[in-house]
C-alpha cells in the first residue's frame, strides 16, 4: 500500500484536510470500527471519481523507533487483501452464522457485520465499476464472475477434492468403495460414487484448463536480449500486453533508443510501444500486472525513462482508470484513434471449476 502523504511533513489535520478537504471520498465507518485504531481513518473514492481506497493511519517505524501518521493509498482489489485479512473474525462468523458464539453472546453482532460485508462489496463493485461504465452490466458481471465467483467455486472444488481423498483412503478406490461409503456414511450412491470421483476430477480439470491456457493464451516475449532470464522477460512482456492485440513484425516509425528496442512491440490500438514498468507501482517481487504496461514510443521518449533491474521504468500519468495515453502519442505510432477501439472481449471464461460442488 503506496504512502502518498505523511509526518513529519505533514500534521494528522492537514493529513486529514488532505483526503476530505481535496478528494472525493466517503468514509468507510464499519470497516474503520472493527480494524481502526483511534484517530484512524478509511476512505473510498466517491462513485465516478475513480477507485481508490485511502487510509489514514499510525505507520510502524520499525526497530522499536515509534510511529508516525501516513495516508496510504490502494487500488480496490490490492486493498481487498489486507483487507480481508483484518477482519478475518468478521468474515469467518459470516461463513457460519449459524454457529457464532459471538452471535449467541451478542444480540445485533449480525448487522454490524453486514454494514462491514456492505462496505467490502462496495469495495468490490468499485473496482470493476471502470468496466461496468465502459461496457455496461455484462462487462461487470464478467469481472465479478472471473475475479470473485470462479476463485471461490474453485477454493470449493479443492475442498471436496480433499473430501474425496479422506474417503477414498478409508474406504479404497475398488467396486465396492461406494458401496462401503453408501452403506456407513448412510448416504445416497450417487453422492457417494460422485464424491469419490472428485479426487481424479479436480486434476483431470486442472491439467485439461493447463493445456488450454498453453493453446489460447497468447505470450509475448521480448524481441531481442534483455539480460533477463528469459522465463521472467516474457512473464513481463506478457503481463504489459496484457490483452491488447500485438501485430508481430510491424517496424516503429518512430526511432527507437537502442536500450528500448528490446522490449518494444506493436499493438493495434496504441501503435508503437514500449514494455514498461511504472515506477509508482514497481517493486521486485510484485505480481507484474499491477505495474508492467505498454506505453506508446512517442509518449516514452516525452515523460522519460530509466533502466533498473532490466526493466524500462517510468513514472507514468494516470487517470481514475489505469495509465493515461496520450492520443497524439499514440496517432503518431501508428495507433487508432481512441474512439475507434473495439469493445473488450466479454466471453465466457474456460476457467470454471469442475461439476457442482
Amino acid at each position: 500500500m503506496p504512502t502518498i502523504h505523511r509526518e513529519p511533513r505533514f500534521t494528522y489535520d492537514e493529513l486529514l484536510d488532505l483526503v476530505e478537504g481535496q478528494l472525493r471520498v466517503v468514509e468507510l465507518t464499519a470497516i474503520n470500527a472493527e480494524i481502526g485504531g483511534p484517530g484512524e481513518r478509511l476512505w473510498l473514492t466517491a462513485p465516478g471519481a475513480g477507485a481508490d481506497v485511502y487510509r489514514l493511519w499510525r505507520r510502524d517505524r520499525g526497530r522499536g523507533r515509534g510511529t508516525y501518521w501516513a495516508v496510504d493509498k490502494d487500488r480496490p482489489w490490492e486493498a481487498l487483501v489486507w483487507l480481508r485479512e483484518g477482519l478475518t473474525d468478521v468474515l469467518e462468523r459470516l461463513t457460519r452464522p449459524g454457529s457464532a458464539t459471538r452471535y449467541a453472546l451478542e444480540e445485533g453482532r449480525e448487522e454490524r457485520d453486514l454494514a462491514v460485508l456492505t462496505e467490502l462489496e462496495t469495495i468490490w463493485l468499485s473496482g470493476v465499476s471502470p468496466l461496468g461504465e465502459a461496457y455496461g452490466p455484462r462487462g461487470a458481471d464478467v469481472a465479478v464472475n472471473h475475479l470473485l465467483l470462479i476463485p471461490a467455486q474453485a477454493e470449493l472444488a479443492r475442498a471436496t477434492a480433499v473430501r474425496s481423498r479422506v474417503l477414498r483412503e478409508h474406504f479404497g478406490t475398488g467396486p465396492q468403495a461406494a458401496q462401503r461409503v453408501t452403506s456407513e456414511m448412510g448416504w445416497e450412491p450417487a453422492k457417494a460414487h460422485k464424491t469419490l470421483a472428485a479426487w481424479d476430477e479436480y486434476r483431470r480439470w486442472v491439467r485439461e484448463g493447463a493445456a488450454h491456457a498453453r493453446a489460447t493464451v497468447p505470450v509475448h516475449r521480448p524481441s531481442g536480449d534483455t539480460g533477463l532470464p528469459e522465463l521472467l522477460a516474457a512473464t513481463l512482456m506478457t503481463a504489459a500486453c496484457g490483452s491488447e492485440t500485438i501485430v508481430p513484425g510491424r517496424p516503429s516509425p518512430i526511432a527507437l533508443p537502442d536500450a528500448l528496442a528490446c522490449w518494444y512491440v506493436f499493438s493495434r490500438d496504441l501503435g508503437a510501444c514500449v514494455a514498461v514498468a511504472d515506477e509508482a507501482t514497481y517493486a521486485p517481487g510484485v505480481d507484474p500486472g499491477e505495474y508492467m504496461h505498454l506505453v506508446p514510443v512517442a509518449m516514452v521518449l516525452d515523460i522519460g525513462w530509466t533502466v533498473r533491474d532490466g526493466l524500462i521504468v517510468s513514472l507514468l500519468p494516470h487517470n481514475g482508470f489505469g495509465v493515461s495515453y496520450d492520443e497524439e502519442a499514440i496517432l503518431a505510432g501508428g495507433g487508432r484513434p481512441v474512439e475507434s477501439w473495439g469493445k473488450a472481449d466479454t466471453a465466457s471464461s474456460p476457467d470454471g471449476p469442475p461439476g457442482e460442488f
